[in-house]
């Protein structure tokens, strides 16, 4: 029940990035604070403040790697979007969101290949495999 308002908040960021390839900042806030706040009442203080912690190591080095790749390469990698909805969903499951966010960069490659595009939005791919891994973690 704590967890609701969170996956509210992120499938409306994968709607929002699917149609216009962008996750608004507000939104990605939203995401980040029902994420801390359920697991807060979920598991405690400590385990949020845990998640916390792991989700800006996280966030600090997505972002370090990507203006990094900006910068030598002189086009984008992934976008800034991406990398605030991997804080979100590391803020609930830091293990988690690190998976899917592998998983879901080598579904979206593969799709990329499958279709001849040079790029999509990721969060319709990132999303759908974390809850994957949320639902699947709750069941074992």
């Amino acid at each position: 029940m704590a967890y609701i308002p969170f996956w509210i908040c992120i499938f409306a960021g994968v709607a929002i990035d699917a149609r216009h390839r962008r996750f608004p900042n507000e939104l990605a806030g939203a995401c980040a604070v029902t994420a801390l706040v359920g697991v807060w009442l979920d598991k405690g203080v400590n385990t949020a403040l845990d998640h916390a912690g792991l989700a800006v190591i996280v966030y600090f080095a997505l972002v370090l790697t990507e203006s990094l790749w900006r910068r030598f390469r002189q086009t984008p990698g992934i976008g800034m979007g991406d990398a605030k909805a991997l804080f979100a969903l590391c803020t609930l499951d830091p293990m988690g969101g690190i998976v899917a966010f592998a998983t879901a960069l080598l579904v979206l490659a593969l799709s990329c290949l499958i279709t001849k595009s040079r790029s999509l939005p990721l969060l319709p791919f990132l999303v759908p495999i974390f809850a994957i891994i949320e639902v699947v973690g709750c069941t074992l």
